[in-house]
C-alpha cells in the first residue's frame, strides 16, 4: 500500500521518514508518496500533526507533543474528534459521548455527556461542533447555534443546537443509509451505501465552498459518477469516484488540492502518478491537507 499526501507541511506533518530537517519545510503542492507499508489505515490529521496505523505500528509526523497518548487511537478509529473551537468529543464505546475542553486554559468549561444516539460508528468535528453516525445510519449533529447551517436540521426547544439532534432529511434516502460522514471548517459531507454524496453547512460571512450550499443536505453530482469515498478539509473537499478518479474543489493555499492553481471553483480531476499496478481505494483530509490511499492489484 501507499499513502500519498499534499498540503500544509510547516511542522513536517506530511513526512514520516524524518528525512527533512529544514527549519522551514516547504508545503507539498502535488501528491507525493509519504509512506509505503504492507498495510496502511486511514490517516487522522490535526493541523500540526498526522497519525496513521500501519503494518509496523502507529506512525506519526509533525508536532505531536500536545496530543495525549490515550486519545491517538480514538482519533484513528473515528471515536473521538476535536473541533476548531478546542472542544473534544469522545465516544465511550457503549452509549455515551463525552464532551470536554482540549486545552487546559479552557477547563472552566464543564464536561458534558450525551446519550441515546445508538452505537456510534463514526464521530467527526467541524469548526464549531460535531457530527456522529450510528450503526443504523442515523446522523446526529450539535454545536454553536450561530452557525446553524452546519446542523442540517431545525433548532427547537426540544432539539437545541448544543445537544445532539437527528438530521431527519438523511433518513429513508433513495440509495440507502448513510455509511460515512466527514466534516471540517463549516461543511459536512454524508455518503450513502449506494454511493450518493450529500453536503450541507456554510458560514454567514464567507463565500460558499459549494454552489447552493445551505442548511439542507443537498446531493452532489460529479461527472455523473458514483462517489465511493469523500473527505472535507477546512476550505476544500476531496472525493473518489467509482471510476477510480480523485476530484477536488476549494482553496489551494497550501497545495492541498495537488494542482497548480490557487483555487478550484469547480470539481477538478487530480492527475496522480501511481505506482505500477496501484489503484486508489480511499481519500482523507486534514484541515489544509489531502491524502490518497492506494493498493497494489497485481498478484505477487
Amino acid at each position: 500500500m501507499e499513502l500519498l499526501a499534499a498540503g500544509f507541511n510547516a511542522w513536517l506533518q506530511l513526512q514520516f521518514d524524518d528525512g527533512n530537517t529544514s527549519d522551514e519545510p516547504d508545503d507539498i503542492t502535488s501528491f507525493q508518496v509519504v509512506l509505503r507499508e504492507e498495510y496502511i489505515g486511514r490517516p487522522s490529521s490535526l493541523l500540526p500533526c498526522t497519525f496513521v496505523k500501519s503494518a509496523s505500528g502507529i506512525k506519526q509526523a509533525g508536532f505531536v507533543n500536545d496530543v495525549p497518548e490515550n486519545i491517538k487511537d480514538k482519533f484513528l478509529s473515528s471515536s473521538a474528534a476535536i473541533a476548531g473551537n478546542g472542544i473534544i468529543a469522545e465516544y465511550d464505546g457503549r452509549d455515551t459521548v463525552y464532551q470536554y475542553p482540549f486545552w487546559p486554559v479552557m477547563q472552566t468549561q464543564k464536561r458534558e455527556e450525551f446519550s441515546k444516539m445508538g452505537e456510534i460508528t463514526q464521530l467527526v468535528a467541524y469548526e464549531t461542533g460535531f457530527v456522529a453516525l450510528s450503526n443504523e445510519g442515523n446522523v446526529w449533529t450539535w454545536g454553536d447555534e450561530r452557525y446553524s447551517a452546519c446542523l442540517g436540521r431545525e433548532i427547537t426547544n426540544s432539539s437545541p443546537a448544543e445537544q445532539p439532534g437527528l438530521v431527519e432529511e438523511l433518513q429513508e434516502l433513495p440509495t440507502g443509509r448513510i455509511r460515512k460522514i466527514s466534516a471540517a471548517g463549516y461543511v459536512i459531507l454524508a455518503l450513502t451505501e449506494g454511493h450518493d454524496l450529500y453536503a450541507w453547512g456554510g458560514h454567514p460571512g464567507r463565500p460558499a465552498l459549494l454552489e447552493d450550499l445551505s442548511a439542507d443536505p443537498m446531493p452532489i453530482v460529479i461527472e455523473e459518477s458514483d462517489i465511493v469515498d469523500c473527505a472535507a478539509g477546512e476550505s476544500h473537499l476531496i472525493v473518489l469516484t467509482s471510476d477510480g478518479d480523485v476530484y477536488v474543489i476549494g482553496s489551494n493555499t497550501n497545495g492541498q488540492l495537488g494542482l497548480p492553481v490557487d483555487e478550484a471553483k469547480s470539481w477538478t480531476k487530480v492527475p496522480l502518478n501511481l505506482g505500477a499496478g496501484h489503484v486508489v481505494f480511499g481519500v482523507e483530509a486534514g484541515q489544509r491537507t489531502s491524502f490518497v490511499l492506494t493498493k497494489n492489484q497485481i498478484p505477487r
